[in-house]
């Protein structure tokens, strides 16, 4: 199993028997948040406060993306249906799509809508809570928004997965 080192600025590998091996990232003071196995067999993960993307193999090798928006945030990223990888930028207020190759679109989203959470939704496309705006957003795979605002004021979601009760009704 893989995880992130926040404030030690690595990624970190866990066996069933418990023995850690970590990986230092380039730069300190990075911050790796989130991350998940890519359809490439390696892992990709977002850099909180280095504004980039990174993509580790299993024998260690690292390799960063550099993001577009200066201090941009990524935080959560997840794989897609299209087999990219699908991030929030929380505070350039945009959602992220970085492909296996490295070529990096980014899609925005109004002021103020920090996106944070982000999972696969059942239809293999990406869904995310919107803590600013109190909305649920969605995204297609050409980069068509759509979002949903939540009926209870000021309730900033902070957590968003996908579930066996379907889609939402249009």
């Amino acid at each position: 199993m893989w995880f992130t080192a926040f404030d030690a600025s690595a990624i970190g590998r866990i066996t069933t028997s418990g023995t850690i091996s970590t990986f230092p990232l380039p730069e300190s003071g990075v911050e790796p948040a989130s991350i998940v196995a890519g359809p490439d067999g390696a892992l990709w993960f977002t850099e909180y406060y280095g504004n980039r993307i990174g993509r580790i193999t299993t024998s260690g090798a690292i390799t960063e993306y550099p993001l577009p928006r200066p201090s941009s945030e990524p935080e959560e990223i997840g794989v897609a249906a299209d087999g990219a990888l699908w991030f929030t930028e929380q505070t350039a207020q945009a959602i992220g799509r970085v492909t296996t190759a490295g070529a990096i679109d980014e899609f925005p989203l109004a002021k103020d809508s920090n996106p944070n959470p982000l999972t696969i939704g059942p239809d293999g496309t990406p869904w995310f809570a919107e803590t600013g705006s109190n909305k649920i957003g969605h995204i297609s795979l050409l980069g068509v928004v759509t979002e949903y605002a939540i009926p209870t004021p000021n309730s900033a979601p902070s957590g968003i997965v996908a579930g066996s009760g379907g889609l939402p009704e249009n």
